[in-house]
């Protein structure tokens, strides 16, 4: 009886949150945030990150917010994994947003121009919408729009995932606002090699362009790269749609081609 009351509460709580949306900047597929506060000191710009299960600061940030290092983690990229140090915000707030106990990387990052990156330690606390149409984050939205294509919504180590068909095979893939191309993890067919640079290092992938089918209705020919690695679920960039509605509360994805 206490779980099914506790179980109430916390719905009704949910529902009642109000809509916030936060205007960010695009810097070619990436979404940014200008006015993150973080331990009540800022703005710091911060990346959002769907694609990663935590959210992640470099060296100099952390030493300017006194954190101290409490833990490892590790850090997986698309080259490979890597054990980094971890430690525990205080405090994010985000216009009138404010969260409490989030969880931060300590590493280097490779995307110029930003303090840091917002992943899913924030991100899943709430349902977002990545609008890059009119270039918004809508956080704790009041209603998920009736056109697009919808699908349920799962998990991978925390990172929001989907079922689809990629060149007529089922596939899992990752909503993943941290890259501009489908990436899928396998045997490398193409014999067209590029270099691929990430936070923990770089790798070789092959280029190629593959067909994305989510839900019947989804049906795109998408750039993709390939990575020679065991099977894995594989990055759907978001910013392949206009926008992309995440239902942490209610176990849906929204897509708006």
């Amino acid at each position: 009886m206490k779980v099914a009351s506790l179980f109430v509460l916390v719905a009704m709580t949910t529902f009642a949150t109000p809509e916030t949306v936060l205007r960010v900047d695009r810097v070619a597929d990436l979404l940014i945030l200008n006015q993150v506060y973080l331990n009540d000191q800022g703005p710091f710009r911060m990346m959002i990150d769907t694609g990663n299960s935590s959210s992640a600061v470099p060296q100099a940030v952390a030493n300017r917010l006194g954190l101290r290092p409490t833990y490892a983690v590790q850090a997986e990229t698309t080259a490979g994994a890597k054990t980094v140090a971890a430690a525990i915000l205080d405090k994010v707030r985000i216009g009138s947003l404010c969260d409490s106990d989030v969880e931060v990387m300590i590493m280097d990052l490779k995307v110029p121009g930003v303090d840091g990156v917002l992943g899913q330690s924030w991100l899943s606390r709430h349902d977002y919408a990545l609008d890059y149409r009119r270039r918004q984050l809508v956080v704790d939205f009041a209603a998920a729009p009736a056109e697009g294509v919808r699908a349920p919504l799962g998990a991978a180590d925390g990172r929001p995932q989907v079922s689809a068909e990629v060149n007529g095979r089922r596939q899992e893939l990752v909503v993943d606002s941290g890259t501009s191309a489908l990436v899928l993890f396998g045997q490398m067919s193409s014999t067209r090699t590029q270099r691929l640079v990430t936070n923990v290092g770089s790798v070789d992938v092959g280029s190629s362009r593959a067909r994305v089918t989510i839900g019947g209705s989804y049906n795109q020919r998408l750039t993709a790269v390939e990575v020679n690695s065991s099977p894995q679920p594989g990055l759907l960039p978001a910013a392949a749609f206009k926008s992309v509605y995440i239902s942490n509360r209610d176990g849906f994805v929204v897509f708006v081609p």
